[in-house]
């Protein structure tokens, strides 16, 4: 497989770049439109966001949203990166800024699992969500919540409280969250739909975590699709263009492309019959 480019931070812009990403944030509004983002939310509460649009963006068009959750020690700019490994053409994607900085230059963020941080986390949600459908034609039905490592973990617990918000969950080597009353919601859960991939040797998720979570999964009776790949860290091109595979199977028939990727050595486990 082959390793994408260093995903390196960039500290956040008010800028927008030729290929339609923009960003949003605290004390840099961007220009697109100003008056009516200044209605939404005042600068104090609106938090960072990174937009990237499809390529030939088509404003007649409902796209999925992809709301991304970057890994602990990155912030919201790393979807700009992600998102062309995903498609350059079927989404709308906004990449949203971890609850708590790590470095004295406030570009590195993680996701806390404290109780405030994560409400801190679902309120950032919401304003993208808000903000993507004011902008662009965004599909309310096709609203998907993405993240990798501990911003996969952030955006699956997320998912589990509010299943009805979600078209669906995908996690790129995040574990299965503890805690925090995560499966309270458990009954409606059930109908939302999950990608899970994990490497074989990853070192987000030893083999002994991984059994830990798909106990724990088969127990509750999660629809998750599970793919192990033969790799050491998940955020790998054809891993990416294995979530725009799954959310437009799901998007085109309902339910997620049933067949395993053989030629990049993958294998699934589902529970969706459960």
């Amino acid at each position: 497989m082959n390793r994408l480019t260093s995903l390196d931070q960039v500290a956040p812009s008010s800028k927008t770049s030729p290929q339609g990403e923009e960003n949003s944030g605290q004390g840099s509004v961007p220009q697109l439109s100003l008056p009516r983002l200044q209605t939404l939310c005042s600068p104090s509460l609106q938090q960072p966001q990174r937009f990237v649009l499809p390529s030939g963006y088509e404003p007649n068009y409902r796209y999925p949203l992809v709301v991304w959750l970057h890994a602990d020690g990155y912030n919201e700019n790393q979807i700009a990166q992600v998102m062309p490994h995903i498609s350059t053409q079927n989404h709308v994607g906004v990449g949203i800024r971890g609850s708590r900085s790590i470095d004295p230059a406030g570009h590195r963020f993680d996701w806390s699992q404290s109780s405030a941080a994560v409400a801190r986390s679902a309120d950032a949600i919401w304003q993208a969500v808000d903000t993507a459908t004011e902008r662009y034609s965004i599909h309310p039905q096709r609203i998907f919540l993405a993240g990798y490592a501990e911003g996969g973990t952030m955006a699956r617990r997320i998912a589990l409280q509010h299943p009805g918000s979600f078209a669906g969950c995908i996690s790129l080597g995040g574990r299965f969250p503890r805690g925090g009353a995560v499966l309270s919601n458990l009954a409606a859960a059930r109908n939302l739909r999950h990608f899970w991939a994990v490497g074989t040797e990853s070192e987000q998720v030893s083999p002994a975590e991984f059994t830990s979570d798909v106990e724990l999964i088969s127990a509750a009776r999660l629809k998750m699709e599970i793919r192990r790949y033969t790799v050491a860290d998940e955020m790998v091109r054809e891993i990416l263009a294995d979530v725009d595979r799954w959310i437009m199977g799901h998007i085109n028939s309902g339910t997620a492309d049933p067949q395993p990727l053989d030629p990049w050595g993958s294998a699934q486990v589902s529970f969706s019959g459960n």
